[in-house]
């Protein structure tokens, strides 16, 4: 199909829908600024699943969110919730839709808002001006871009970027000073994923990060959410050292987003946290096993992936319950990854611009 001509009637209201997942969220933001350029003055929404609003709740080039709730498929309570969400959004309908996720959700969504041009991703869309249907062996960044680039609005610059509040900068300051934990330049380490296949074996990371710690005198931070605070605190209490803590389930999301940005270096398997780190500036390791770096893997320069068996398919994840990929990558082999990294780091580690958003409690942009 033709890229669509938008020197037509102008367009006030956009909708970009991302639901999920964590990653996902961070590989449409590179999007969000195009769309940005693309519409200056356009009121630009992002309709995401509610869990995930802080990260996109700081980004300066759209105006606000529809915060739906999460659902495991196009069930009716999802479809009402979503139709009256899109109708508190504002008083007038959206000119312009675009599915950036591909789901039976998200077109519902696009659906639902509306729009009067509408296009995206996905299948069979009855009345949608363009479908895109991502040509095999993309990077998932480039995926979204693709859906852009179709609708006639050009991505020039394909780094995702995050942004965080200076309320919550504060917030995570005074937690560390109060643990007595250094604001910056530690080494950070996630070893999990929403799918137990792609982590880090418990064993591995205990090894990890001990040896992180002796070798390189750094203080290690093992992060994690709520339902991974027990797993993190064996590996913490394993590890024999003060210089390795936890922060799984202690801080916000939108906290933990300051911190991902703050470490010297994360080392993490295929997960929201890797996409988040390396598009907030740390330099990334990560451990793939059942997934496919060349689509999934972390975005930019400097990181390193280390995967001792690749996959036939991207979707290894899914068949994979005994998480046979990721227990062929030694602790020893990823701490050369980290040697290689930290070596091609400058000594002194200067400070890095923290991509600040605004204030969460300073009003968002009007437009006309």
């Amino acid at each position: 199909m033709d890229a669509i001509d938008w020197s037509g009637a102008p367009v006030r209201r956009l909708l970009a829908v991302k639901l999920s997942s964590f990653g996902d969220i961070v590989h449409a933001t590179p999007c969000l600024r195009a769309l940005r350029a693309a519409f200056p003055a356009a009121d630009i929404r992002v309709a995401v699943e509610r869990r995930w609003r802080d990260v996109l709740a700081c980004d300066p080039h759209i105006d606000g969110l529809v915060e739906l709730a999460s659902a495991p498929d196009l069930t009716p309570a999802f479809l009402l919730d979503a139709r009256r969400a899109l109708r508190a959004a504002g008083p007038t309908p959206f000119d312009v839709a675009i599915d950036l996720q591909g789901t039976r959700r998200s077109a519902a969504c696009v659906y639902l808002s509306g729009a009067r041009v509408r296009f995206g991703r996905g299948g069979f869309r009855p009345r949608w001006r363009t479908i895109v249907r991502p040509a095999p062996g993309r990077h998932a960044v480039v995926v979204c871009a693709d859906v852009c680039r179709a609708g006639g609005v050009p991505v020039d610059d394909l780094a995702p970027a995050l942004h965080t509040s200076p309320r919550d900068e504060r917030a995570v300051d005074a937690y560390l000073d109060g643990v007595g934990l250094p604001r910056d330049g530690f080494v950070l380490v996630n070893p999990f994923s929403r799918w137990r296949s792609k982590d880090i074996p418990d064993a591995v990371a205990i090894e990890l990060v001990a040896a992180i710690a002796r070798e390189f005198g750094m203080q290690v931070l093992v992060t994690g959410g709520p339902d991974e605070r027990a797993r993190v605190e064996a590996i913490v209490q394993s590890a024999r050292t003060t210089r390795v803590a936890s922060l799984a389930g202690r801080l916000s999301l939108a906290q933990s987003l300051c911190v991902l940005g703050r470490g010297r270096l994360m080392v993490c398997c295929d997960s929201g946290p890797m996409h988040a780190a390396a598009a907030l500036g740390s330099r990334v390791v990560a451990v793939f096993g059942p997934t496919l770096p060349e689509f999934t893997g972390p975005w930019g320069e400097g990181h390193v992936v280390v995967q001792a068996m690749r996959p036939p398919v991207q979707h290894t994840y899914r068949v994979d319950p005994d998480g046979s990929y990721m227990a062929t990558n030694s602790a020893g082999r990823i701490l050369d990854a980290v040697r290689t990294v930290l070596r091609n780091l400058p000594t002194v580690s200067l400070p890095r611009p923290r991509r600040v958003g605004p204030s969460r409690d300073a009003p968002r942009r009007s437009t006309p």
